[in-house]
């Protein structure tokens, strides 16, 4: 494929609007689009309206190397703040503009025109490349990541050594020397003057072999209405909840381990409802929350001790309070020193014209499914992108776009190789 033609395709993805959950549009399409390069995948109704999409090639059943990547976005916002059309693909000097061109079409693009000039190139493949395109990573309210799940769960992993996860991996320059929280990836100023030095590009990127998993829930309360002048009359379900929230931030401060890639475990409330209007006694009132997990203090411990919390606080209330598991996404942890990470490391420095650090991946990613059921596995987060992902006017560098098609080329021929 020539230049024109690697970036059309990246900007017809990017005109395909997957917000909220449509990826039968981008589905649909990258089937037709690489049956054309006689690679014949499978679309797989995953929920009503929303499909997977998983191709293979390779002269050998094994070993068996990943390309994954989400075909859904997070929502524009508000429309009046672009300047650029979220669905227009518009380049500005080596940019393109739009939502999902970082996170992560850039990628799964990438992913998509590395099999088929692989393929093109006429050469043997010693093994297997399998794309994995889910739904769900980013736009479904409860239990995301359905599409990785669903590849799981039905064998698309058993076989599997290595993935690459093309999520957005760099860092614009300029914002690499600011202070946090412009500086995601926490580098010291020894550090970041070191990279910036050896920096011949836009941005800086991180290779990840690692990253939190989560846990998301909901703690909600039932009580019974009542006039606020009689409040005897009803059971206020914000009270207990109230509680609940202390005695949970208590335990969270019980949690001393540290990963030395992930850091602590950190939790965050995200969300609070509750009550109907201001002259009432509340009936039911609810907690969100969100914790990003570490392997050295498993989630199923952490979700047992918030039951835990929950029924004890039911003794003492007279309201109804339950715990509702939202999300349960495994950490993921893997040897740097693996193939896989050594051979993308060496590749990636040469041509992106950087020193490439090895650390963890700042958000989670579909590998936290994967590996619950094949957790031998490799898994590498690198992909085009930067951290204006989810944000207006997001963009991709074109340049290192193309770069990374060939990090991943050479990547897996390498890999296969040997």
């Amino acid at each position: 494929m020539d230049h024109k033609d690697r970036l059309k395709l990246l900007s017809d993805l990017i005109k395909i609007n997957t917000v909220g959950g449509r990826e039968e549009g981008t589905a649909k399409f990258l089937s037709e689009y690489l049956a054309n390069y006689g690679i014949h995948g499978k679309i797989i109704e995953v929920e009503p309206g929303r499909f997977n999409l998983v191709a293979e090639i390779g002269d050998q059943s094994e070993p068996v190397i990943v390309f994954e990547g989400h075909q859904d976005t997070v929502d524009i916002g508000d429309r009046n703040k672009w300047i650029h059309n979220p669905f227009g693909a518009e380049i500005v000097g080596d940019r393109m503009y739009g939502r999902g061109t970082s996170d992560m079409k850039a990628g799964l693009a990438a992913e998509v025109i590395a099999m088929i000039e692989l393929k093109e190139a006429g050469q043997p493949i010693k093994g297997t490349i399998r794309l994995l395109a889910t739904i769900g990573e980013e736009s479904s309210k409860i239990n995301h990541m359905q599409g990785a799940k669903y590849f799981a769960e039905h064998g698309y992993l058993d076989d599997v050594s290595a993935a690459i996860v093309a999520e957005p991996s760099g860092e614009p320059l300029d914002w690499l020397t600011q202070d946090v929280p412009l500086n995601p990836f926490k580098f010291s100023k020894s550090q970041i003057k070191a990279l910036v030095d050896q920096n011949n590009s836009a941005e800086q990127y991180m290779l990840s072999f690692a990253h939190k998993g989560s846990i998301t829930y909901e703690t909600l309360a039932k009580g019974k209405t009542a006039h606020s002048s009689s409040p005897q009359l009803g059971i206020n379900a914000i009270a207990p909840l109230i509680k609940t929230y202390d005695n949970e931030t208590k335990y969270f401060r019980t949690l001393h381990e540290k990963n030395p890639i992930l850091g602590k475990t950190i939790p965050v409330v995200t969300k609070i409802d509750g009550g109907d209007q201001l002259n009432s006694v509340p009936a039911s009132a609810a907690v969100y929350a969100k914790i990003r997990t570490i392997p050295e203090e498993p989630n199923a411990a952490i979700i047992e001790h918030l039951k835990r919390i929950v029924t004890k606080n039911n003794q003492e209330s007279a309201a109804e309070l339950t715990f509702k598991l939202l999300g349960d996404k495994a950490p993921v942890v893997s040897d740097p020193n693996d193939r896989l990470i050594q051979i993308l490391k060496k590749h990636g420095e040469q041509l992106l014209q950087q020193s490439l650090p090895l650390g963890g991946y700042p958000g989670g990613t579909d590998a936290a499914e994967f590996v619950k059921v094949n957790p031998k596995m490799t898994i590498a987060v690198f992909g085009p992108g930067n951290m204006t992902a989810h944000q207006v006017d997001e963009f991709v560098e074109l340049e290192n776009f193309e770069r990374f098609i060939e990090i991943y080329k050479q990547t897996v021929h390498d890999y296969l190789e040997n």
